[in-house]
């Protein structure tokens, strides 16, 4: 009996809320692909916060900061809405290689040089959030288009703040 606690269990889950198995679906891999950027955008904010240097270190060493608790939060909410959706959630450093768009980048840069890498990753997990909040709402998913468009402003917000932090 011990042992039946340990089994996996299927990744799919049965959910009957008024959206198709289909839609279910895609709205899941689309918000994998949203996952995906999110943790590449998590662990990159959370190498410039290690790694800025120069006259700007300590404004940025505490955006990034409060940006890679955001995130921290955000990639769970994302992950828990897939399995609230009845899907698997994606988790591995490979799966979010392959889904997401924002590039590895671990090569010694400036501040003015981390931040702008950091404000166009943000731009790219904009547009991948329009895309599936358009999906979304089509298949009228509004938990997830509502929860993904506050992510858009929060992204949005997030691309000021850097680059206001560089402007002279």
């Amino acid at each position: 009996m011990a042992n039946a606690a340990l089994k996996t269990q299927a990744a799919q889950l049965t959910v009957h809320t008024g959206i198709s198995g289909d839609d279910r679906l895609e709205i899941a891999k689309r918000l994998g692909v949203v996952l995906a950027d999110s943790y590449q955008l998590f662990i990159k904010t959370q190498g410039v916060h290690w790694n800025v240097a120069g006259p700007l270190f300590y404004s940025i060493h505490n955006l990034t900061e409060e940006h890679y608790n955001n995130l921290f939060k955000a990639v769970d909410e994302l992950a828990e809405r897939i399995r609230a959706l009845g899907s698997k959630a994606p988790a591995s450093y490979t799966k979010y290689g392959e889904l997401s768009a924002i590039e590895d980048h671990d090569e010694p840069a400036s501040a003015a040089e981390m931040v702008e890498m950091l404000a166009k990753d943000h731009e790219t997990v904009c547009r991948s959030l329009r895309v599936a909040i358009e999906f979304c709402e089509g298949k009228d998913d509004f938990v997830t288009a509502d929860m993904m468009t506050e992510r858009l402003a929060w992204h949005e917000e997030a691309i000021w703040m850097l680059r206001a932090s560089l402007a002279e």
